[in-house]
């Protein structure tokens, strides 16, 4: 094929995948039409209501899964050419990897639960039980130390012992001590309360940067001083009234949950839950349509259907319509319906990667850094977490065997724009990730010893936190009030984690419905 066949054929694919989907939608815009018709209304009794859900990620597909169980016509449109957003799956040197998510959170049982509705309850896996480590230092000189097995987003349940003190010093470790003594302020029963404004009051601005920070960069990509304590810690609050210390709260909620208990998996990967939503879909009659992109949402209150959702410019009828997409084109969407956002022109880098490598190492075997490793800013490594996959999965070691790993980093801090991260080369990206792993693990990695690698990368995909957030979600329930039948969902608004998305998209299409 010449360079100029190339391009031809590369211009024509967006074309063809978007009228193939128009082609699939015809049945739906031909269903509507009967709708229309006063003989064809719902209460002739022909024609179940039609739901139109916009993004098929994780939410999107658990909306459509529960509306289409509530006896709706279910239309999934999907503006890539997979479902799944940020739940993934590459295929590396013939095995198969999560490339987004791979993991979720036990506490509540919310991800357990669906996962036994979709009948995958054999399918959840426990960890390794291995511990996470933290990655410190400056210049060239890396230092690594276990973190504390009884803390909780990086914040100490023990403040008195040795460890502590190698990992952030010892008048850090005195000041963070005061915690035990000095009382809770009156005002935190009720006063909204971030995790920075918590922990560096009660344990000191160390203990924020060197031990709460890097784990909440890693785990929620944000920063502490804009995470909603509550949203972050649903019960730590009410622990901390209980206990009078933030370090008695935190061992109060983390005595029944020892190292490596609070996340699970999925033998196989995280994708088998997006495989089995979208077979389901299928088998139930949903259509699910991929090169679908949403132009305009209008409300025409005085139709039988109320919502058209243009798609590709040609408008598809709907009595309700879920928007289960990321940020910034649900804002856009939105806008459209003549609501104006606050911070809807906000610019802020949120470029996300993750560079996985699969190595042939036998150093590896021993874990030097169990589950794998969060990293302090001031650190000299780019990467800001490495997740030793197979130390941390069980199920993974077994399929890779010995001497053969998976690692995983990620890349991309909030409000630093990174131009490696969001448009750099991914062979630059996986140069990068070697050199890092190799300061991580504490054993020399070099390209030789890579059998295969893969760069995932994601764009607006981290859920707005703090004041501006709150009052944006705020927004965005009265325009649900507004418009009878319309839902917003998705990780924006529910919060980062499987189990947030599950229930608030669960619980955002019941209250449509109802």
């Amino acid at each position: 094929m010449t360079s100029q066949d190339k391009r031809t054929s590369e211009h024509k694919q967006p074309r063809q995948a978007a009228a193939h989907a128009l082609r699939l939608l015809e049945k739906v815009r031909a269903a509507a039409e009967t709708r229309r018709h006063p003989q064809g209304s719902r209460e002739a009794g022909q024609g179940a209501p039609h739901a139109v859900v916009i993004g098929g990620g994780l939410a999107g597909l658990v909306a459509a899964r529960d509306l289409r169980q509530s006896g709706h016509r279910v239309t999934v449109l999907e503006a890539s050419d997979r479902f799944g957003g940020c739940i993934s799956r590459a295929e590396i040197d013939g095995l198969p990897l999560d490339s987004g998510a791979e993991s979720f959170a036990v506490r509540g049982g919310t991800v357990a639960n669906y996962l036994r509705e979709m009948d995958l309850a054999d399918r959840i896996a426990p960890t390794s039980g291995a511990t996470a480590w933290l990655v410190q230092g400056k210049d060239e000189a890396v230092r690594a130390h276990p973190l504390p097995a009884t803390a909780l987003l990086g914040i100490p349940a023990h403040l008195r012992g040795e460890g502590l003190r190698e990992l952030i010093g010892r008048a850090a470790a005195v000041r963070a001590a005061t915690d035990l003594v000095t009382p809770i302020p009156r005002n935190w029963a009720t006063k909204p309360l971030t995790v920075a404004e918590v922990v560096r009051q009660r344990m000191g601005s160390a203990v924020l940067e060197q031990l709460v920070t890097p784990v909440i960069a890693g785990v929620y990509s944000t920063d502490p001083s804009e995470l909603d304590l509550d949203l972050a810690a649903p019960d730590l609050r009410r622990a901390m009234l209980e206990t009078g210390s933030l370090a008695k709260a935190v061992a109060q909620l983390q005595q029944d949950a020892p190292a490596g208990s609070r996340v699970a998996g999925i033998e196989g990967g995280i994708y088998r839950l997006i495989e089995s939503l979208v077979d389901h879909l299928h088998q139930a009659g949903a259509l699910l349509v991929p090169n679908a992109t949403v132009d305009r949402i209008e409300y025409r209150e005085d139709q039988p259907l109320p919502f058209a959702v243009s798609v590709h410019g040609e408008p598809v009828a709907a009595d309700r319509v879920v928007l289960a997409v990321e940020t910034q084109p649900a804002l856009e969407l939105l806008e459209g319906l003549g609501r104006e956002l606050p911070g809807a022109d906000e610019q802020r880098s949120n470029a996300i990667a993750l560079a996985i490598l699969l190595v042939d190492k036998p150093e590896l075997d021993d874990a030097p850094r169990g589950s794998g490793a969060l990293v302090n800013e001031s650190a000299p490594v780019r990467a800001k977490a490495l997740t030793h996959a197979t130390a941390k999965w069980p199920w993974l070691a077994e399929q890779t065997g010995p001497g053969t790993h998976v690692v995983r980093l990620s890349y991309g801090r909030i409000g630093q724009p990174d131009e490696l991260v969001a448009t750099g080369s991914d062979g630059q990206l996986i140069e990068q990730a070697v050199k890092d792993a190799s300061k991580i693990l504490g054993v020399e990695l070099t390209e030789d010893d890579v059998l295969g690698s893969h760069v995932q990368r994601f764009s607006d995909v981290v859920p707005l936190q703090g004041p501006a957030a709150a009052e944006r979600r705020a927004v965005v329930a009265q325009i649900e009030k507004d418009y009878p039948g319309l839902a917003v969902t998705g990780a924006w608004v529910a919060g980062t984690g499987l189990a947030r998305v599950i229930a608030h998209a669960r619980s955002a299409v019941a209250l449509s419905v109802s």
